[in-house]
């Protein structure tokens, strides 16, 4: 039996012990733990699964080198719950997918979309429900999906696409043109920062309420940076301040409002149908020389 033991390793030998020793350790304290919440010497637990119940620094400590893993196979696992539409069990898979990877912005940039976007567009058009529950469903995925990118942004301030995602969430969704303008503006001066998100800060900015001396000042700031702003979207949207604050007619930019029809140009009588020109007759020309 000596022989035997001194063939086993150590260090594995030593954890069968302990593991042991933990299998016979847990009824022990489970019952104890009980007692003392019956007595009201401890407080129970909140109802939420393990994973909820760890920290973020704890949950990574026990799993160490194998966060990479665990966060693979549970993103996959989202993904299934994505297809089957299982939106709450998706939001409980990203809460530990986002507490093992919390730097990894794909993570937060996924949630956001599957439950700002995807959920919501669900809700949308899912006649199984009725209407006031795919309503009240609709805002809490959209709440949802803007506390994950706020969780998202504390731990990864740098990133744009975080909050870029959070802006279609604003703008798509919950209609709600001042947050948009707000995260747009957020963006402006991030490492990577889109060029675009300069125009679309002023372009929502313009339809807020009460900021349209603001917004117009800075999108004039932008066309006055020359040809290369002078995009349609930016003129409508000057040209639509301009009338709300009754700019006067000297002040106004001269471009033309890209939505107005442009005048087609008179058909010359001898061009036919097909551009083919019909060349004059000899009378014509008499006529034209006379």
């Amino acid at each position: 039996m000596n022989r035997l033991f001194q063939k086993i390793p150590r260090i594995p030998f030593a954890l069968v012990i302990l593991g042991l020793f933990g299998l016979a350790r847990g009824p022990v304290e489970d019952r104890l733990r009980g007692e003392l919440i019956s007595a009201k010497l401890l407080t129970p637990p909140p109802a939420e699964g393990a994973f909820e119940q760890m920290g973020q620094s704890a949950l990574m400590g026990t799993l160490g080198g194998l966060r990479s893993l665990v966060a693979t196979f549970l993103t996959l696992e989202a993904f299934d719950h994505f297809s089957t539409k299982s939106w709450d069990d998706l939001r409980q898979s990203y809460q530990i997918i986002t507490a093992l990877e919390p730097r990894d912005e794909t993570h937060w940039v996924s949630v956001i979309w599957h439950l700002g976007i995807n959920a919501t567009a669900n809700m949308e058009i899912d006649e199984r429900l009725p209407a006031f529950e795919r309503e009240r469903r609709f805002k809490e995925y959209a709440f949802q999906a803007i506390e994950f990118a706020e969780r998202g942004i504390e731990q990864i301030p740098e990133s744009s696409a975080v909050r870029i995602q959070l802006a279609e969430v604003y703008r798509e969704k919950l209609k709600d043109d001042c947050a948009t303008a707000r995260v747009y503006g957020d963006i402006i001066g991030l490492p990577d920062a889109p060029g675009y998100v300069r125009r679309f800060h002023g372009y929502f900015m313009a339809r807020c309420p009460g900021r349209e001396r603001e917004a117009y000042a800075y999108l004039m700031a932008l066309y006055q940076e020359g040809e290369r702003q002078h995009l349609p979207t930016l003129i409508k949207e000057i040209k639509n301040l301009e009338e709300k604050l009754d700019v006067p007619g000297p002040r106004r930019i001269p471009d033309a409002d890209p939505d107005r029809p442009k005048k087609t140009p008179k058909r010359p009588a001898n061009l036919l149908p097909g551009d083919i020109l019909v060349p004059f007759t000899r009378e014509d020309l008499r006529r034209i020389r006379s």
